[in-house]
């Protein structure tokens, strides 16, 4: 009796790899793990990126190539970085390999974090538009965190011996303690708020960290910024709200600001700590503009729920 071929991926596809991802494990893992990507029927060229921000690059350089789909094998970091690249490339579907720290882009598109699975994604091929997000002049898919949340970003990013949330948890007391408040102003339609900000998320999906809801209601496809603003308060208030944030009540709490809006500015005097997707960035005062990019990135994913 013949035996069945397992049915092969049928258009050009490329992984981009990030070796530095999950604390430098991905680098010393994928020699293990390529083979059993292709067992599982993905055939496809490979390539390692080399620094930050090589992943745009390497993004660029396939779909000048000719490949049709990009596969980012790494954490949220990688995602960012390869989701910029078909941006300014202008083509290539972005498909995710979620093998990093956090893997909250990967949530938010409903691709299953056991490499089993996310490997039948890929395979199966079903595509959808999902909405970018944009700040001074960088593309971001899932989340952007301003003042506390970039600070324990940047925290977390040096440890290597964790993974998931407790790299965040283990990093926030340290900056609850060290981290000052900007004054800030905010404008959106119309309206502005202004004050002293303990953080800033800005969202297309509901988490971030490896789980905190800091957006619950956030839809990647929605056509707008889920924004939370959280104003200044005490290092007590700051772990509450960190608590609350875990649980999906930021909300709730008392001096937040949550706002739906296509765009808004950010006016303030101080440079402010910020992650685009884990990747660690810097925003430059006086004034950063936030805006949503309707359905600019299609993605091999499964269809919403």
């Amino acid at each position: 009796m013949a035996r069945k071929r397992r049915p092969r991926y049928t258009f050009a596809v490329r992984i981009i790899v990030n070796p530095a991802a999950a604390g430098g494990r991905l680098g010393h893992e994928w020699k293990k793990l390529e083979p059993k990507i292709r067992r599982l029927g993905l055939e496809a060229s490979v390539v390692m990126t080399g620094a930050p921000g090589h992943a745009t690059e390497l993004a660029m350089r396939a779909v000048d190539a000719g490949v049709e789909t990009v596969v980012a094998a790494g954490g949220d970091g990688t995602v960012c970085e390869v989701v910029e690249g078909l941006h300014h490339a202008g083509g290539g579907r972005l498909a995710i390999l979620p093998l990093g720290t956090g893997n909250d882009a990967a949530r938010t598109l409903g691709i299953s974090l056991h490499l089993k699975d996310a490997v039948r994604t890929v395979l199966a091929g079903r595509t959808r538009r999902v909405d970018v997000l944009t700040v001074d002049g960088r593309v971001v898919l899932n989340a952007i965190g301003a003042g506390l949340t970039g600070e324990i970003n940047r925290r977390a990013a040096a440890v290597k011996v964790m993974r998931g949330i407790a790299v965040y948890m283990a990093t926030a007391v340290a900056s609850l303690f060290s981290y000052r408040a900007p004054r800030v102003r905010l404008e959106a339609d119309g309206r502005s708020w202004e004050g002293t900000m303990t953080m800033l998320a800005v969202h297309n999906g509901p988490t971030t960290g490896g789980g905190f809801r800091l957006t619950p209601a956030a839809l990647p496809a929605d056509g707008l910024l889920d924004v939370c603003l959280v104003e200044g308060v005490g290092v007590l208030g700051r772990a509450s709200r960190l608590v609350a944030g875990l649980r999906g009540r930021l909300g709730r709490m008392p001096g937040t600001l949550e706002l739906q809006v296509p765009s808004f500015d950010l006016a303030f005097d101080v440079p402010i700590p910020v992650h685009l997707d884990g990747n660690q960035w810097v925003l430059r005062p006086p004034r950063v503009s936030f805006a949503v990019v309707p359905g600019a990135l299609e993605v091999v994913a499964e269809e919403e729920s």
